[in-house]
């Protein structure tokens, strides 16, 4: 008897929007306890040390989901920047892409908004999340910043998918990168690197400063990237010279 058993590849957008629904949940949820004024780890730890605890968190967190990802063949981008730069690199489908990015649309309210929805007023007093810029830092330097990140990210990644033993690193390279650009650049650009992670919570918040920038910057940064190691890789070998099957042999002289 037929079954009408949702396709591998919509269960595959199901399971990106529920991780990106976590993911900003979690997001959301860690900016409440540690950048409230009433959160309780505010007071032990400020500053650069916050970051550096958001940076471990995150690390880890994106980490262990791509980690599964890769080896589950299936969703965890949870980034429409690294969709969009895994497709030019020609290391995700086409089909998928557009999906893939309303999922994690998707996903990013919805994570934010459950955020709210547990945690009560107390998030409105961090923005729902929302990344901002220190004073003196225009959306030109935002831009600049978004799209080096990603540029830097995707490139490490675009190098270890030429090389497929050197793969099972991505992961760890990648964790690396995002708990990177929190500690480095959170505390003066944003370091958001991820467009859906800065769009629910400044749409829902209304803190919307700089929007363009940390909506453009990755995307421009993985397509960078991705012309980057198009340049980079090495070219195929020539194809043999083909030899019609029925050729007369060359006459001896």
């Amino acid at each position: 008897m037929a079954t009408n058993r949702p396709s591998r590849r919509a269960r595959m957008y199901v399971l990106e929007f529920l991780i990106t629904t976590g993911i900003l949940f979690l997001i959301v949820t860690a900016a409440r306890w540690i950048f409230a004024p009433d959160a309780p780890l505010g007071s032990e730890i400020d500053g650069r040390a916050a970051f550096a605890v958001m940076a471990v968190i995150f690390g880890i967190a994106n980490t262990v989901i791509i980690h599964y990802s890769m080896t589950r063949r299936t969703a965890g981008h949870m980034n429409p920047s690294v969709s969009i730069g895994l497709w030019l690199l020609r290391a995700f489908p086409g089909r998928d892409v557009l999906p893939f990015c309303l999922a994690q649309l998707a996903g990013a309210f919805a994570g934010t908004a459950l955020g709210r929805l547990v945690w009560g007023p107390a998030v409105e007093s961090v923005d729902y999340s929302a990344v901002g810029a220190a004073p003196g830092w225009d959306v030109w330097d935002v831009l600049t910043a978004e799209t080096v990140g990603q540029l830097i990210c995707m490139t490490l990644v675009a190098g270890l998918l030429i090389r497929p033993r050197w793969e099972f690193l991505i992961p760890s390279v990648v964790g690396t990168c995002i708990a990177g650009f929190i500690f480095v650049l959170g505390p003066v650009a944003g370091g958001s690197v991820n467009p859906v992670r800065q769009l629910g919570p400044a749409v829902l918040s209304g803190n919307t400063a700089f929007l363009a920038a940390y909506l453009i910057g990755p995307v421009l940064g993985a397509a960078l990237a991705a012309a980057l190691a198009a340049g980079l890789r090495p070219p195929a070998p020539p194809a043999p010279e083909f030899v019609p099957p029925h050729a007369p042999a060359e006459r001896v002289r």
